[in-house]
């Protein structure tokens, strides 16, 4: 058994027991993948597949708990490279980040722009998706940390630190009748068509939720993935939308109003992400720091070391 045969496993895994998909991200033949896997039955004395002739239909209850093992096994194995490497090339690397495209645009920026600054053979990647693809990131090891609000059902493999506290405000064009309703209320917002986050984003269900619980049902019109693609629509006079107010920028929208709704909607936390047990380089601290300056590394290493769940009180932390 080594390590090749474990990575090659769960490449077979993370592409849907696709051999060839797997053997083309791992830049090998699909014999070559084959045969790795085929190894390490052998060795361990069982299938971890169901097969029809050549193709992987699922996986076996035991292939389950070794995919589990070899994903331990791995970032075992990447966090002894990275302490190496912590101590010969401290200022050299890579790191990525997985976030949504509103956190990505109206949050990371400043952050971004200092630490390369100060870390420029750093090589940063920043990926954008929705929360849970930010989430699936993290736990397959392909995102060093994740940046998301209010995260819901988040594998048991990960952790969560919060570190701001995120508003909320009604966004609406020029002249629009909300901007002489004094004071704004949920009824007066619930007579104007809503455009808002998609499903599985916190903004959405924040918003919904907030509104069934007075009794209400907002006339959703529209659904879209970031803040810019709402305040387009919004301009056009389709709705108003409700979204972070970090989002909103004087300047940039300067065609559009903003309504300040955090009585009506209880904040957001925004919150980093990382694998449990999982190493971070000197940089990455640094990065958390620049980020959430807060947040300081003890906090993060308990998070990501602590065998129990971390309580971190949500009601003391800085507004973003």
């Amino acid at each position: 058994m080594n390590l090749r045969q474990l990575q090659t496993l769960c490449q077979v895994v993370d592409r849907g027991l696709k051999v060839t998909d797997a053997a083309h991200a791992t830049y090998r033949s699909q014999s070559s993948v084959t045969r790795q896997v085929q190894l390490l039955e052998r060795e361990l004395g069982f299938a971890l597949f169901v097969r029809n002739r050549n193709r992987l239909l699922r996986m076996t209850p035991q292939g389950e708990q070794i995919v589990s093992i070899a994903r331990r096994m791995l970032q075992d194995a990447e966090n002894m490279v990275r302490i190496g490497k912590d101590a010969t090339h401290t200022a050299e690397g890579e790191f990525s980040i997985a976030t949504t495209h509103t956190h990505a645009r109206y949050v990371l920026p400043p952050v971004v722009r200092q630490f390369v600054g100060r870390y420029p053979q750093v090589k940063l990647a920043i990926r954008q998706g929705s929360p849970e693809q930010c989430y699936e990131l993290v736990a397959l090891g392909k995102a060093d940390l994740a940046i998301c609000a209010d995260p819901m059902n988040i594998p048991g493999d990960l952790v969560q630190v919060p570190c701001y506290r995120l508003f909320r405000s009604v966004i609406t064009p020029p002249k629009h009748p909300l901007l002489r309703t004094k004071p704004l209320t949920l009824e007066a917002l619930a007579r104007y068509p809503l455009i808002t986050y998609g499903e599985g984003y916190s903004g959405r269900w924040i918003v919904t939720r907030t509104f069934a619980e007075k009794g209400l049902t907002p006339r959703i019109v529209l659904s879209a993935m970031d803040a810019d693609v709402s305040k387009v629509y919004v301009g056009m006079g389709l709705g108003i939308a409700i979204f972070v107010t970090v989002a909103f920028e004087p300047k940039q929208d300067s065609y559009l109003r903003r309504i300040d709704a955090r009585h009506l909607f209880k904040p957001s936390h925004l919150e980093l992400i990382m694998r449990r047990q999982s190493h971070l380089r000197t940089y990455m601290y640094d990065f958390v720091q620049m980020f959430a300056p807060k947040v300081g590394r003890p906090d993060v290493e308990e998070a990501l070391f602590s065998k129990g769940p971390v309580q971190t009180p949500r009601g003391y932390l800085p507004e973003l």
